[in-house]
């Protein structure tokens, strides 16, 4: 097998944290090239996380109404977060969920994702079904959320397909999860 110089794997020479608060860090990475060039590359490296899809029995999407400092707005997000060491995905999701929402359903994974080329950050994508409010809302210190439901057309409508969002990649994944492309 012979192999492909342009995509080729890269070999990392040096790593050092940039900048680092909250969880997250940007590295300056350096990298030696397929072709023996050197390029230095500034990373987005993170805990993982995911999102979840969370339905009512009768179809409504739970919603996180929050604002987001990178947008500069308030978005309409699925409930997630940070996985802890330890902790597995799914539990992650459900706490997540419950926290943010103070519902709580059947949580099942449908598929993880890349944030994107420029990030070591690697996302878990879930849906929950048959949803049922068990708690109010138990957020984190930095977090002002508003719990909403829509019908699942004025989610794909409203929100998905204007972008008014942050984790479409998990929407997508989860819509198609449950056939409900």
């Amino acid at each position: 097998m012979t192999t492909d110089t342009t995509t080729a794997s890269w070999r990392e020479i040096d790593r050092t944290t940039a900048f680092s608060k909250f969880g997250r860090s940007v590295d300056r990475v350096e990298f030696e090239l397929p072709d023996g060039r050197k390029e230095e590359f500034y990373l987005k490296c993170e805990r993982p996380a995911g999102a979840v899809l969370a339905l009512t029995a009768d179809r409504q999407v739970i919603l996180a109404r929050q604002y987001r400092p990178g947008p500069d707005r308030v978005l309409h997000e699925l409930p997630g977060g940070y996985i802890e060491p330890g902790e597995s995905a799914a539990d992650a999701i459900a706490r997540e969920l419950l926290e943010e929402t103070g519902y709580q359903g059947e949580v099942r994974e449908v598929g993880p994702y890349w944030l994107d080329a420029y990030s070591d950050v690697r996302r878990f994508a879930f849906v929950a079904t048959d949803c049922v409010k068990v708690a109010e809302p138990q957020p984190e210190r930095t977090e002002f959320i508003d719990v909403v439901t829509l019908s699942l057309t004025e989610f794909r409508d409203c929100v998905l397909r204007r972008g008014e969002m942050t984790d479409t990649a998990a929407a997508y994944l989860a819509l198609d999860g449950l056939s409900l492309l």
